[in-house]
């Protein structure tokens, strides 16, 4: 989570070098401004490639790149008294260009990351960078065509209704006002997603053998029924041979507003089974004579999900252990109340499919006990 999390950088900074170009031209000549800014994009390229900044994938300095490629044929060409005058036109020119170019390989550039080798956490990684991509070079192509269109339309007014100081500000300085609030909006925007994804419950995908081989967050993988596999803890509560059973949430994803375990929950990413199991039951972890036991672990799969459970089981021997794990419309179920009402909707899907191992392990058990030893 944190990897990805990291990987939402503001991709607006590989705008910087085009800014310092279009900055500088209006101070230096455009060859001064031109050698300022190609070391600024190939040194942020070095950085982003080796040191990585944290490994940021800065794409947007490729294209900066690109378009003071470009731009040095124009250079080349010898077009003196065309770059001394329109040098900031020609660059936003050439980056729209560019950036239409890129717009048509996002189909091509996210399959070919779907379909490759890389594991699932790469692959989800480098998609989130080309996604934040693609959005912010399709938001710059639309605001820097439309500063182009007003510039267009600036110079087919008549001279009496044009300004001198307005056509510098339109021709040299809002191209530069364009990138760097581009900039400041994208970073607030990436503050606001990463306080999501800080709220975000992100879960292990495992593989056919319970392999963890990914992550991904929870509402993705609600929007995708069934296509990934999550662990998730489940604690039965036993008292005097009878099964403790509470009302699920109306907000339940699977089985909501039944009866179930009064302790269940998602394992986390990067986080263990045994210790989701002693967070989920709380208080009881803490007292010493209550022992979970780990009971079995199946695959639990309908039209929703697809969960590999671990099941345990924790007996309590005292009214004070009952007390805190009691809920709100909660109390204890014999072997024959629950059996008669079995397959009417009053249970989870999990528990209906749990209840006949229950009721011939440790509920026979413990009747047994119960039965020599009452007291």
């Amino acid at each position: 989570m944190n990897r990805i999390k990291r990987n939402l950088s503001n991709q607006a900074i590989g705008l910087l070098p085009l800014l310092l170009f279009m900055f500088l031209d209006n101070y230096v000549t455009y060859w001064i401004a031109f050698l300022s800014a190609v070391p600024a994009c190939l040194g942020g390229i070095a950085l982003s490639r080796f040191w990585g900044w944290g490994r940021e994938l800065q794409f947007m300095l490729v294209t900066s790149a690109m378009t003071l490629l470009f731009y040095s044929f124009f250079v080349c060409l010898g077009v003196e008294s065309v770059l001394l005058q329109y040098s900031p036109l020609i660059i936003e020119v050439l980056l729209v260009l560019v950036l239409t170019v890129v717009g048509l390989t996002r189909s091509s550039m996210l399959r070919h990351i779907r379909d490759s080798k890389r594991s699932l956490f790469k692959r989800t990684w480098m998609r989130t960078s080309l996604n934040e991509y693609y959005f912010l070079a399709q938001f710059l192509q639309n605001v820097y065509t439309l500063h182009l269109f007003i510039i267009l339309l600036f110079s087919i007014f008549p001279e009496s209704m044009q300004d001198v100081r307005l056509e510098r500000f339109l021709y040299r300085e809002l191209g530069i006002v364009i990138g760097v609030a581009v900039l400041v909006y994208e970073q607030i925007r990436l503050v606001l997603m990463r306080g999501s994804l800080e709220k975000e419950m992100w879960l292990p995908v495992l593989n056919d053998n319970g392999k963890v081989i990914g992550c991904i967050a929870r509402s993705v993988s609600r929007s995708l029924p069934k296509k990934y596999c999550h662990p998730i803890v489940r604690v039965a509560v036993v008292h005097n041979g009878l099964l403790y059973l509470a009302k699920r949430s109306k907000e339940e994803y699977v089985s909501p507003d039944t009866l179930d375990h009064p302790f269940f929950d998602y394992v986390r990413f990067r986080h263990s089974i045994e210790a989701t199991m002693r967070k989920t039951i709380g208080a009881l972890s803490q007292d010493k004579s209550v022992s979970p036991r780990f009971l079995i672990r199946y695959i639990f799969e309908n039209e929703k999900v697809k969960h590999l459970v671990s099941l345990y089981v924790v007996c309590l021997r005292t009214e004070e252990q009952l007390e805190q794990c009691k809920c709100s419309f909660g109390k204890l179920w014999t072997t024959k109340q629950i059996e008669e009402n079995l397959s009417t909707g009053v249970f989870s899907e999990y528990f209906e499919k749990e209840f006949a191992y229950l009721k011939n392990t440790i509920l026979f058990a413990e009747n047994f006990c119960y039965r020599c030893d009452p007291s």
